[in-house]
């Protein structure tokens, strides 16, 4: 009887050794699949959140990454950063949608000979985040000391820019500039001859809301007309600019001050003439993406080239 009761007894407690067993071995396992369940839901949710992160352009990613059409927008400019837009005289280091009229007035150019007024009427636009097109066609003013005022269109340019690598603090592109003659040569409104510009641009976030701009290309005519005339003009510049106000300042947004360095050396003619010049100014915007920005440049080198330029550029991003 007694052996009977320590055998029920036994048998009772390895039951209830068991039960306690599997409700462990089942909390384990619901545990574990939560756990598994929640790493897999974090896991997918962070490669979506990197799937909507453009990724950056780099040389490694050249042929597979950028080129889809239509892909392109401006790059998002955080409270730190510098933003990113085009200057008035040196070649546009940075991809932007956009609409502009540049106008100069160059003062006793041509070594004296001439006043001259120029309107740029330029449209940017990025057909994807590797690849942007440009039209600037001109019309041009000139006033001779000794003639009569003429007035009419001048050359074309046809632009093509290719991103060759972007990052949240630089951008590294190649252009090439196709000029074409349609402005009257025997006025002086026109060159008279397709000239080709090959060149290579680079911006730069320098921190403290200060950027580099820097430019390097060459103009190669098609063919010279005599021997002053050069084979090739070899073109370089560097720009600095600081922002003092937030983007979303009423009426100043992102008011920029710069200063540009430009230059331009002949090649392969009887006088081979270097002109250097200086070119401060200042951009804004004024809201709805509208902007402003005027400047004067003035030569440091070849100073018989002109006295003065004025500059002013009205502007609208789209």
């Amino acid at each position: 009887m007694k052996q009977g009761r320590i055998r029920n007894w036994l048998k009772e407690q390895y039951e209830k050794i068991v039960l306690s067993h599997g409700k462990c071995s089942v909390l384990i396992c619901s545990l574990s699949l939560f756990v598994l369940f929640t790493s897999l839901l974090s896991a997918l949710l962070q490669a979506e959140e990197l799937s909507g992160k453009k990724p950056d352009l780099t040389l490694s990613n050249f042929f597979s990454e950028g080129w889809k059409l239509g892909q392109w927008e401006e790059p998002e400019q955080e409270p730190d950063q510098s933003p990113r837009f085009r200057l008035l005289k040196i070649p546009a280091t940075v991809f932007e949608r956009e609409v502009r009229m540049n106008y100069s007035f160059t003062n006793n150019g041509d070594g004296g000979k001439l006043d001259e007024h120029e309107w740029e009427f330029e449209f940017e636009m990025p057909i994807s985040r590797r690849l942007l097109i440009e039209v600037e066609p001109t019309i041009v003013s000139i006033s001779p000391k000794n003639d009569n005022n003429h007035n009419g269109f001048g050359d074309t340019s046809f632009i093509t820019r290719v991103m060759l690598l972007e990052t949240r603090n630089t951008t590294l592109l190649s252009l090439l500039d196709v000029k074409i003659p349609t402005g009257n040569e025997d006025l002086g409104l026109g060159s008279g001859m397709t000239t080709i510009s090959p060149g290579i641009g680079m911006w730069r976030d320098i921190g403290g809301h200060f950027a580099l701009h820097s430019f390097f290309g060459l103009d190669i005519p098609s063919g010279g007309k005599s021997n002053d005339d050069p084979d090739t003009t070899v073109n370089y510049g560097a720009a600095l600019t600081k922002t003092v106000t937030p983007k979303d300042t009423p009426f100043f947004g992102n008011l920029t001050f710069f200063v540009e360095f430009n230059g331009s050396s002949e090649v392969g003619s009887n006088g081979d003439t270097t002109v250097v010049s200086i070119l401060p100014g200042a951009r804004w915007n004024l809201g709805h993406n509208f902007w402003l920005m005027p400047g004067v440049e003035f030569p440091i080198t070849g100073r018989d080239e002109f006295d003065n330029r004025i500059w002013f550029s009205v502007l609208k991003d789209f």
